[in-house]
């Protein structure tokens, strides 16, 4: 499974504010941080207001900023906002749909996807992953022949 841009970026940005805090984030100032189109920035923007997620500010300190508290939004539900009509394969034009198998089990394998995204908030993506951060490191030092606490 792998989803589009438009809801990588959407992620992003939300991971960036919620870790922000309080406060509009600029549109310009993000999409040089990530090295982005601020055209498209703007666009995935717009569709986390459109949806609910993000509220935003006009002005010279506007900005967008998270709709409620980063614990109430869940990983799953920004996936749902961006990924409308997600879908595994295209099982309602195939020739195959009627009496396949397979249709079920893709529907299943989503809902599973979806369900374990939805056990995860935008707090807890957020967070330094420091497990990651221990292995890079434990590498690191490897490659250098010493030996990480």
């Amino acid at each position: 499974m792998q989803l589009t841009q438009h809801t990588d970026l959407g992620i992003r940005l939300m991971i960036v504010l919620a870790r922000k805090g309080a406060g509009p984030l600029s549109l310009p100032a993000f999409a040089a941080q990530q090295r982005l189109s601020y055209h498209h920035v703007a666009k995935v923007a717009q569709a986390l207001v459109h949806e609910g997620l993000l509220v935003s500010r006009r002005g010279r300190s506007g900005g967008v900023e998270l709709a409620g508290p980063a614990a109430g939004i869940t990983i799953g539900g920004i996936v749902r906002a961006l990924e409308k009509g997600l879908r595994l394969a295209d099982c309602a034009n195939c020739a195959l749909k009627d009496g396949c198998g397979v249709t079920g089990l893709l529907d299943e394998a989503l809902a599973a996807f979806l369900d374990v995204l939805d056990r995860k908030t935008l707090s807890d993506a957020a967070l330094p992953q420091r497990g990651l951060q221990s292995v890079s490191e434990s590498v690191e030092a490897r490659s250098k022949g010493t030996n990480p606490a």
